[in-house]
Protein backbone atom coordinates (compact mmCIF):
# COMPACT_ATOMS: atom_id res chain seq x y z
CA UNK A 1 0.00 0.00 0.00
CA UNK A 2 2.84 2.34 0.93
CA UNK A 3 4.59 1.33 -2.17
CA UNK A 4 1.85 2.56 -4.47
CA UNK A 5 1.14 5.81 -2.66
CA UNK A 6 4.94 6.16 -3.27
CA UNK A 7 4.59 5.69 -6.75
CA UNK A 8 1.42 7.30 -7.28
CA UNK A 9 3.22 10.80 -5.18
CA UNK A 10 6.43 10.09 -7.55
CA UNK A 11 4.45 10.32 -10.75
CA UNK A 12 2.35 13.30 -9.13
CA UNK A 13 5.14 15.56 -8.52
CA UNK A 14 6.93 14.51 -11.81
CA UNK A 15 3.55 15.77 -13.69
CA UNK A 16 3.04 19.19 -12.28
CA UNK A 17 7.13 19.37 -12.25
CA UNK A 18 6.53 19.81 -15.96
CA UNK A 19 4.61 23.04 -14.90
CA UNK A 20 6.18 24.70 -12.50
CA UNK A 21 8.33 26.51 -14.92
CA UNK A 22 5.60 28.43 -16.61
CA UNK A 23 5.10 29.54 -13.24
CA UNK A 24 8.24 30.21 -12.22
CA UNK A 25 9.45 32.04 -15.09
CA UNK A 26 7.24 34.40 -16.83
CA UNK A 27 7.71 35.84 -19.62
CA UNK A 28 7.17 39.20 -20.90
CA UNK A 29 4.88 39.54 -23.82
CA UNK A 30 5.77 41.63 -27.53
CA UNK A 31 4.53 45.26 -27.25
CA UNK A 32 0.92 45.72 -28.86
CA UNK A 33 0.69 47.35 -32.07
CA UNK A 34 -1.87 47.69 -34.87
CA UNK A 35 -1.13 48.41 -38.41
CA UNK A 36 -2.84 49.27 -41.22
CA UNK A 37 -6.74 50.24 -40.96
CA UNK A 38 -8.82 47.52 -39.03
CA UNK A 39 -11.77 48.23 -41.54
CA UNK A 40 -9.94 46.46 -44.18
CA UNK A 41 -11.35 42.71 -45.28
CA UNK A 42 -8.19 40.65 -44.73
CA UNK A 43 -6.59 40.36 -40.85
CA UNK A 44 -3.77 38.72 -39.47
CA UNK A 45 -4.01 38.26 -35.93
CA UNK A 46 -0.14 37.85 -34.28
CA UNK A 47 0.20 36.51 -30.76
CA UNK A 48 3.53 36.28 -29.09
CA UNK A 49 6.05 36.87 -26.09
CA UNK A 50 8.97 39.03 -26.24
CA UNK A 51 12.47 37.53 -27.37
CA UNK A 52 15.44 38.23 -30.17
CA UNK A 53 13.89 35.17 -32.30
CA UNK A 54 10.11 35.69 -31.72
CA UNK A 55 10.43 39.91 -32.11
CA UNK A 56 12.71 38.88 -35.26
CA UNK A 57 9.90 36.79 -36.43
CA UNK A 58 7.48 39.25 -36.31
CA UNK A 59 9.29 41.84 -37.74
CA UNK A 60 9.82 40.28 -40.83
CA UNK A 61 5.87 39.30 -40.97
CA UNK A 62 5.32 42.86 -40.67
CA UNK A 63 7.66 43.83 -43.21
CA UNK A 64 5.76 41.22 -45.43
CA UNK A 65 2.47 42.60 -45.27
CA UNK A 66 2.16 46.21 -44.05
CA UNK A 67 2.07 47.51 -47.14
CA UNK A 68 -0.79 45.19 -48.49
CA UNK A 69 -4.40 45.50 -47.79
CA UNK A 70 -4.46 43.51 -44.72
CA UNK A 71 -4.96 44.99 -41.05
CA UNK A 72 -2.40 43.21 -38.78
CA UNK A 73 -3.04 43.22 -34.76
CA UNK A 74 -0.17 42.47 -32.57
CA UNK A 75 -0.93 41.42 -28.93
CA UNK A 76 1.18 39.41 -26.24
CA UNK A 77 -0.05 36.06 -25.08
CA UNK A 78 -1.30 37.79 -22.23
CA UNK A 79 -4.01 38.99 -23.99
CA UNK A 80 -4.67 35.76 -26.07
CA UNK A 81 -7.75 34.31 -24.28
CA UNK A 82 -9.58 38.06 -25.30
CA UNK A 83 -9.54 37.15 -28.92
CA UNK A 84 -11.55 34.98 -31.45
CA UNK A 85 -9.47 33.74 -34.36
CA UNK A 86 -12.86 33.70 -36.16
CA UNK A 87 -12.53 37.74 -36.36
CA UNK A 88 -9.21 37.17 -38.29
CA UNK A 89 -8.68 36.19 -41.63
CA UNK A 90 -5.67 34.24 -40.08
CA UNK A 91 -3.40 33.82 -36.29
CA UNK A 92 -0.08 33.33 -35.66
CA UNK A 93 0.60 32.50 -32.34
CA UNK A 94 4.61 32.60 -31.57
CA UNK A 95 5.34 31.07 -27.78
CA UNK A 96 8.02 29.00 -25.61
CA UNK A 97 7.87 25.59 -24.73
CA UNK A 98 8.57 25.26 -21.24
CA UNK A 99 8.50 22.47 -19.05
CA UNK A 100 8.08 20.33 -22.43
CA UNK A 101 5.21 21.66 -22.79
CA UNK A 102 3.75 24.57 -24.84
CA UNK A 103 2.68 28.00 -23.18
CA UNK A 104 -0.58 27.31 -21.09
CA UNK A 105 -2.85 30.04 -22.37
CA UNK A 106 -1.90 28.93 -25.72
CA UNK A 107 -2.76 25.27 -24.70
CA UNK A 108 -6.25 26.61 -23.52
CA UNK A 109 -6.72 28.94 -26.60
CA UNK A 110 -6.32 25.80 -28.64
CA UNK A 111 -8.92 23.48 -26.83
CA UNK A 112 -11.27 26.34 -27.65
CA UNK A 113 -10.32 26.98 -31.26
CA UNK A 114 -7.99 24.03 -32.06
CA UNK A 115 -10.69 23.27 -35.13
CA UNK A 116 -9.93 26.83 -36.79
CA UNK A 117 -7.74 25.67 -39.80
CA UNK A 118 -6.27 29.36 -40.28
CA UNK A 119 -4.36 29.37 -36.84
CA UNK A 120 -0.51 28.87 -37.40
CA UNK A 121 1.68 28.08 -33.83
CA UNK A 122 4.96 28.68 -33.54
CA UNK A 123 6.75 26.88 -30.67
CA UNK A 124 10.50 27.39 -29.44
CA UNK A 125 12.39 24.90 -27.32
CA UNK A 126 15.93 24.17 -26.84
CA UNK A 127 16.07 21.18 -29.06
CA UNK A 128 13.04 22.17 -31.78
CA UNK A 129 10.93 19.45 -31.29
CA UNK A 130 7.52 20.94 -28.76
CA UNK A 131 4.63 20.56 -30.54
CA UNK A 132 1.29 21.22 -29.65
CA UNK A 133 -1.44 18.33 -29.28
CA UNK A 134 -2.25 18.07 -32.69
CA UNK A 135 -5.06 15.51 -32.24
CA UNK A 136 -8.61 16.59 -33.22
CA UNK A 137 -6.98 20.26 -34.45
CA UNK A 138 -6.58 21.83 -37.84
CA UNK A 139 -3.92 24.10 -37.04
CA UNK A 140 -0.54 24.34 -38.84
CA UNK A 141 1.98 24.09 -36.33
CA UNK A 142 5.97 24.87 -36.56
CA UNK A 143 8.56 23.56 -33.60
CA UNK A 144 12.00 24.88 -33.65
CA UNK A 145 14.36 26.54 -31.58
CA UNK A 146 15.65 29.99 -30.92
CA UNK A 147 18.32 30.38 -33.66
CA UNK A 148 18.99 33.76 -34.79
CA UNK A 149 21.07 32.32 -38.04
CA UNK A 150 17.17 30.82 -38.28
CA UNK A 151 15.10 33.58 -38.42
CA UNK A 152 14.93 34.30 -42.30
CA UNK A 153 14.39 30.84 -42.64
CA UNK A 154 11.30 30.03 -40.38
CA UNK A 155 9.95 33.66 -41.60
CA UNK A 156 9.75 32.55 -44.58
CA UNK A 157 8.06 29.90 -43.99
CA UNK A 158 5.52 31.62 -42.13
CA UNK A 159 5.00 34.18 -44.72
CA UNK A 160 4.25 31.36 -47.18
CA UNK A 161 1.75 29.68 -45.09
CA UNK A 162 0.23 33.11 -44.29
CA UNK A 163 0.09 34.22 -48.07
CA UNK A 164 -1.32 30.98 -48.52
CA UNK A 165 -4.68 31.83 -45.67
CA UNK A 166 -5.00 35.09 -46.61
CA UNK A 167 -5.36 34.83 -50.57
CA UNK A 168 -7.87 31.76 -50.11
CA UNK A 169 -10.15 34.81 -47.70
Amino acid sequence: MIRTHSIILIIMLLFFSCTVPQYIWPQKDINAEDINQSSLKRKLLIVSRDSEFKNAIVQRIKEAFKDKEVYIKIIGINRLENEDPNDYSATLILNTAMGWRIDKKVESFLKKYGKVRTIIVITTSAGGDILPDLKGRNIDAISTASVIDKTDEVADLVKNKLNSILNEN
